[in-house]
């Protein structure tokens, strides 16, 4: 399965004519009156996911009418069948490794181990810590810190990029836009969470593979037998499959790797010593992001639109960096990035997630409107 992302920024600009950040700041009177507070962890149904870049040349085709809508449309099938198979390959392996009640085990245990053996005065606390299933239980549920986190490897495998988002609803202590001191504030900022915001971990980058004869071979090899249906036959010529299959291994032996190829050795570099180094960046990103959620909770100062850079908040032993986002729709937001620099990292333009969590997610959702 395939998802399609979309900006952020572009839907609160839809939705809210003078653009506001996502972050939504407590003031003091909130903080007071919140204390300690449950945290509920949205238990994670996708898993890892993979980012590709889909073709789309629906745009070149519209001025040719129906017969170019069908011939842009059967150049993007045969040009995405491959691409699209891979991500969905590599998603599976992931989570052959890494199943989803690591996530969020990982995510759970790193915030109660912030819960205090005493809360402080006047400060937001966390009082206990539970998982909750949000596909079989949508309602948000009130005074409660609710915490979702989503992973994505990119394009090319060579980095893995971890957003934790963070809400907070209470009938008793309603949101109280800070954007909007004079005048009346638009519809979307008189209703919604009471507090919001986000954490984004940028792993370390994985080194590039030197293509080898070797590599190359192993890669025609993977092609070939990822091409092959539950009976171990090759694709027909003629079919969609078929023409992918044929573009891969043209593209395997022509000695310059695609982030796709790349993908597919870096993704199994991840994995080793059953997800060693995948497993240690989760940890590390749930670690940073409980202690910065406890720290955000406590902070009232407004982010501003239209400030613009970012405030450097905390360079860690290792070198890592934390910075807070100053100006646009992320104001408020924190970024953490690993200590050396790090080449342009893709992460495309869909995600695909494993085949086995999509069916799970089908199944949950079935069970949820039957359940109504």
């Amino acid at each position: 399965m395939r998802i399609l992302l979309v900006a952020l920024g572009a839907l609160s600009l839809a939705a809210c004519a003078t653009p506001v950040p996502q972050a939504r700041p407590l003031n003091a009177d909130q903080i007071a009156a919140m204390g300690p507070t449950r945290v509920l962890v949205v238990e994670n149904d996708y898993g890892i996911g993979k980012s590709w870049v889909m073709s789309d040349s629906s745009v070149a085709g519209a001025p040719y009418g129906l017969i170019g809508a069908l011939v842009s449309a059967g150049i993007d099938a045969m040009m995405n069948y491959g691409p699209s198979g891979r991500a969905s390959q590599a998603a599976g392996e992931v989570a052959d490794v890494i199943p989803l009640d690591a996530l969020t085990s990982s995510l759970t245990g790193n915030l109660t181990g912030l819960v205090p053996t005493s809360a402080p005065e006047a400060a937001v606390s966390f009082s206990d810590v539970s998982a909750v299933q949000r596909i079989t239980s949508v309602a948000s549920e009130d005074d409660a810190i609710e915490v979702a986190a989503s992973y994505v490897l990119s394009t090319d495998s060579s980095a893995l990029r971890i957003t934790v988002t963070s809400t907070y609803s209470s009938a008793s202590l309603p949101y109280a836009t800070p954007y909007f001191p004079e005048g009346s504030p638009p519809k979307s900022e008189l209703v919604g969470p009471t507090y919001r915001n986000t954490f984004v971990y940028e792993s370390r980058q994985l080194p590039i593979p030197v293509l080898t004869p070797e590599l190359k071979e192993e890669l025609v090899v993977s092609i070939r037998n990822s091409a092959r249906d539950e009976n171990g036959a090759l694709p027909e010529e003629g079919t969609d499959a078929h023409r992918a299959m044929t573009k891969e291994l043209e593209d395997a032996v022509d000695n310059r790797l695609t982030d796709a190829e790349i993908a597919f050795f870096l993704t199994r570099e991840w994995l080793k010593d059953d997800g060693r180094l995948i497993r240690a960046e989760i940890d590390n990103a749930h670690a940073l992001a409980a202690r910065y959620l406890v720290m955000d909770l406590n902070r009232t100062d407004v982010p501003s639109y239209e400030g613009e850079g970012s405030e450097l908040v905390e360079t860690l032993p290792d070198g890592r960096t934390v910075y807070r986002l100053s100006g646009g729709l992320m104001a408020g937001s924190y970024i953490s990035s690993p200590a050396d620099g790090r080449a342009f990292v893709n992460y495309g333009n869909a995600i695909n997630y494993a085949s086995v969590y999509m069916t799970r997610l089908q199944t949950l959702r079935t069970q949820a409107r039957e359940r109504r």
